[in-house]
């Protein structure tokens, strides 16, 4: 099968991925629903046209996420993936806030919960594929794998590629300067449990929606001194 790239694509905030070989185009992520305009651009970069989106994928419906998936689903007409436990948040346009898990996310999780309820509404949309535990991406062209990886929200994603990149949407934060364990997450333990996911498929690299590359090193040196801080074994 053709050689697999991935191109990043800066929805303001967020990313969003564009997985491509010379057969076919898969997006990961559709940032908000303003930005779908980066969207264009960035398919048109590849010389490729919006139709040639093969499969959208969302890792999780928070609002930074899916809130472009009505528009970009309309453009491209390609089926949409979500898991099994997101798609009545998807139909309705809106996900609750995940709780925080440092002092600081604590707080902005607050103040989202009470004040920021209008700011996380999106265009709702029908998912057309739900996915339980996975789904392989073969059919739509691209040597890799859907995979159930609960943490940052219980219905969370990631795309794990036989290139040897992951990418994990919010279960990971990729800011060098700060530990990379999510500010955001319903599910403490469940981020650990995917954490092992990563490091046991042989990916070598992690994509995050939320700041640069992390290698999987990485999250091998810091895993036992975060279940150390959040008091987590299993």
């Amino acid at each position: 099968m053709a050689f697999t790239k991935i191109k990043r694509i800066n929805f303001v905030n967020v990313s969003g991925f564009l997985v491509y070989n010379t057969d076919a185009v898969i997006l990961v992520d559709t940032g908000l629903s303003k930005t779908t305009g980066k969207f264009t651009e960035a398919i048109g970069e590849l010389q490729r046209s919006p139709e040639d989106i093969s499969l959208i994928v969302l890792t999780h419906t928070h609002f930074d996420h899916a809130g472009g998936a009505s528009r970009i689903k309309e453009l491209t007409k390609a089926p949409l993936v979500v898991h099994h436990s997101e798609a009545t948040f998807l139909r309705k346009g809106r996900t609750p806030v995940p709780d925080g898990t440092r002092w600081k996310g604590k707080v902005l999780a607050a103040l989202s919960k009470t004040l920021g309820r209008r700011l996380t509404r999106y265009p709702a949309v029908e998912p057309d594929l739900l996915v339980d535990e996975e789904l392989s991406l073969a059919d739509y062209g691209i040597p890799g794998r859907v995979v159930h990886t609960p943490g940052h929200t219980a219905g969370s994603l990631s795309v794990l590629l036989e290139s040897g990149e992951a990418i994990v949407g919010d279960n990971v934060l990729g800011i060098s300067s700060k530990n990379h364990y999510p500010p955001f997450a319903n599910d403490r333990e469940g981020v650990l449990k995917s954490w092992e996911t990563y490091i046991n498929s042989g990916v070598n690299t992690l994509l995050p929606a939320h700041g640069g590359r992390v290698k999987i090193e990485t999250l091998i040196r810091e895993l036992p001194a975060v279940r150390k801080r959040y008091g987590i074994q299993f």
